[in-house]
């Protein structure tokens, strides 16, 4: 077994990685929540189809281990198809979703998940063509059959996803927490649908024009998938996070002052290369001093692209206070979906409002504004 380097299978590992890392944040945050385990289990199998249908195969020769992560990406994929309208049922709130939320209507869409893989399993070979070298990596695959019916019908649940997400915002109360979940879960689904579920429904047309199926179908629908996983994880642990918009910006600068080092070092070497006959190590040196030089001038430029763009989110005890009010809101109006609040969902609001230090006074006047709208 020798292991190929492509570039192409890089977005849907990497799509991988943050789909499964966003999984295991949002289920240590609150594994007790129906939601959080609910997201943490679609990321888990988004996660894992990307990676065994537009990603780690791309890196293997061996046919055998290509197809197990084939079968194993479908699979998963199978069982999405049943656990995103039950994730749905549950993020969501408006009458499109009520039919998934009945306790019937739950085990029925458990059972199908699990029947669907198990029969994935036992004939693969109903979902994929014959394995064929592209070119650009040693086997890739199309979906025929079974498969081809799966693809398109993913397509149509994500697309219903999204007018779900949308029906949500407008029918929710303004300012509320719902609607606010919906505005995330609009967006992200927006992102990946208007590109990925429409390209799943398409599929038969589109996957077979030469190259461009290859492209948009593999590391640029990965691209898309990777964005989403990311919005999606945000849009439930803002609400559960009170200082995540913080962490956040700091990645964004961060991130936007290692893409500058990187890009300015790749490009400073090509050109000087180009210009200057110098060694390979002289070259190296040359091109550091004058990233050293750079740095502080990026470190400010990103500063201020991060202060515009999330003008709002500033770390001070104003800013801090709000955010951890936010929070406490928001778990009180999940403790008060059902119209009562248990004891046991009581006690939680309690250890969260000592554990955000916000004061039984505030915390009563919160709960008093929320019964009064």
């Amino acid at each position: 077994m020798n292991i190929v380097w492509t570039w192409w299978g890089v977005p849907g590992t990497f799509g991988l990685i943050a789909a499964w890392f966003c999984a295991i944040v949002a289920l240590r945050i609150a594994p007790k929540r129906a939601l959080n385990r609910r997201l943490s289990l679609i990321l888990l199998l988004e996660g894992t189809f990307v990676a065994g249908h537009m990603g780690l195969l791309f890196f293997f020769d061996n046919q055998a281990i290509v197809s197990a992560l084939m079968t194993i990406g479908m699979a998963a994929r199978f069982a999405l198809l049943f656990q995103y309208l039950a994730f749905l049922a549950i993020a969501l709130d408006t009458p499109l979703i009520a039919p998934f939320r009945t306790p019937v209507a739950k085990n029925v869409l458990n059972v199908a998940s699990v029947v669907g893989a198990i029969f994935v399993f036992a004939k693969p070979e109903l979902y994929f063509s014959e394995l064929y070298n592209p070119g650009w990596a040693p086997w890739n695959f199309q979906f025929v059959g079974m498969g081809l019916w799966v693809v398109q019908l993913q397509g149509a649940v994500y697309i219903f996803g999204l007018v779900a997400a949308l029906s949500a915002f407008f029918g929710t109360e303004k300012g509320s927490v719902a609607r606010n979940r919906a505005m995330w879960f609009a967006i992200a689904f927006g992102f990946r649908d208007i590109f990925a579920g429409f390209l799943q429904i398409l599929y038969p047309i589109l996957r077979p024009v030469p190259f461009w199926g290859e492209f948009i179908y593999n590391p640029a629908q990965a691209i898309a998938f990777s964005v989403y996983f990311l919005l999606l994880a945000y849009g439930v642990l803002r609400w559960q996070l009170f200082d995540i918009d913080l962490k956040v910006k700091l990645v964004l600068r961060q991130s936007t002052v290692v893409a500058m080092v990187a890009g300015g070092f790749i490009v400073a070497s090509e050109t000087l290369e180009s210009m200057v006959p110098v060694s390979g190590t002289a070259l190296s040196i040359a091109v550091a001093v004058v990233i050293l030089i750079l740095l502080r001038p990026m470190h400010r430029f990103a500063l201020g692209m991060t202060d515009r763009l999330m003008s709002s989110v500033q770390n001070t005890p104003e800013y801090l206070d709000a955010r951890k009010n936010a929070v406490y809101r928001a778990t009180l109006e999940g403790a008060v979906e059902d119209g009562i609040v248990t004891d046991m969902e009581r006690r939680i609001l309690d250890r969260l409002r000592e554990e955000l230090g916000i004061s039984p006074d505030d915390a009563a006047a919160i709960e008093n504004e929320y019964r009064q709208r």
